[in-house]
């Protein structure tokens, strides 16, 4: 009788959450909590839209003046850059996360003459995208 007690209490009590289910978990829960706005959008898809387009998409949504979503526009990615280029990584919310990646210095090859060649260290501006966004996408 007891044995038959206890695997019902096993049956009962909730799974552990392993890593995976935990993370899918955190994904859905980002992406529920974050209201999106519905916008109009205006451009085909993989065609581009211009800044000027974008400026008076703002313009209208927050219902100030074109000049005004230019100059909140331009200071914002002001700040951006000023922090990226000091190393610090910026995180634009749900969109993903702006940074600086160093790149070592390796020995890459001509491809004419198949002969090695040096290549410098370098810095190049990195992208990554959010869970969130990778789960929209």
């Amino acid at each position: 009788m007891a044995k038959a007690a206890k695997k019902a209490a096993k049956k009962a009590a909730p799974k552990k959450a392993t890593k995976k289910t935990a993370a899918k978990k955190s994904v859905k829960k980002a992406a529920a909590a974050a209201p999106v706005r519905n916008f109009k959008v205006t451009a085909p898809a993989g065609k581009a839209i211009t800044a000027s387009a974008l400026l008076q998409i703002i313009a209208d949504q927050n219902e100030i003046s074109r000049a005004e979503a230019k100059k909140f526009v331009e200071s914002y990615i002001d700040i951006v850059k000023a922090h990226v280029i000091k190393g610090v990584k910026v995180k634009l919310g749900d969109l993903g996360m702006v940074m600086i990646r160093h790149r070592k210095a390796r020995i890459g090859r001509n491809p004419q003459t198949g002969e090695p060649v040096k290549i410098k260290a370098s810095k190049k501006l990195a992208f990554r995208q959010s869970a969130a966004m990778k789960a929209a996408i």
